[in-house]
């Protein structure tokens, strides 16, 4: 990669199949989830940085948890992670703790209260579908033109409904 613009190696990745962020001529940005593979990072260093079978392995003593600090004794043994099997029964349970004056929203999950509050659990389950939460946050404009045409729509019909002049899709957390 060297002697490359910040540009060429951009749109090599692009040919990857990756998207990465200009930060300037010779500078780019590499955001990496959960869900990359060893595959993904071969693609990724011989399309984008132009590096001829890059070594991908991973070195074992850097994956690995010694024994005397791995876990030996089970884990959530306690039986109120036996007795809850949905979502909606957990959050009862947390709301009938916060009822009893242990304040989950200043404690133990300040962060979020705000969204679990204002939306119901069944109205969240669609961001989680793929084809909406799987877009990396710097993808380029023209690979969420769907996205941008979705959330246009919605507001359009939003104003409609309601009679106001406009309206903005904005997140209703507090946080």
């Amino acid at each position: 990669s060297k002697g490359m613009t910040a540009a060429e190696v951009q749109a090599g990745a692009a040919n990857a199949g990756a998207n990465l962020r200009i930060i300037d001529d010779k500078t780019v940005g590499v955001a990496m989830g959960e869900g990359i593979t060893r595959d993904d990072l071969f693609a990724l260093l011989c399309g984008a940085f132009q590096i001829e079978a890059p070594d991908v392995t991973a070195d074992d003593s850097l994956t690995k948890i010694e024994s005397k600090y791995a876990r030996e004794g089970e884990i959530l043994t306690h039986p109120i992670f036996r007795q809850h099997h949905s979502e909606t029964q957990m959050l009862r349970y947390l709301k009938s703790l916060e009822n009893k004056d242990l304040a989950l929203n200043h404690s133990m999950i300040s962060l979020g209260s705000c969204t679990m509050k204002l939306n119901a659990t069944s109205e969240m389950i669609p961001v989680t579908w793929p084809e909406f939460c799987n877009i990396h946050p710097f993808a380029p404009h023209d690979q969420v033109k769907g996205y941008h045409e979705m959330i246009q729509d919605l507001n359009t019909d939003l104003a409609e409904i309601t009679g106001f002049a406009a309206v903005s899709a904005q997140p209703n957390s507090g946080a």
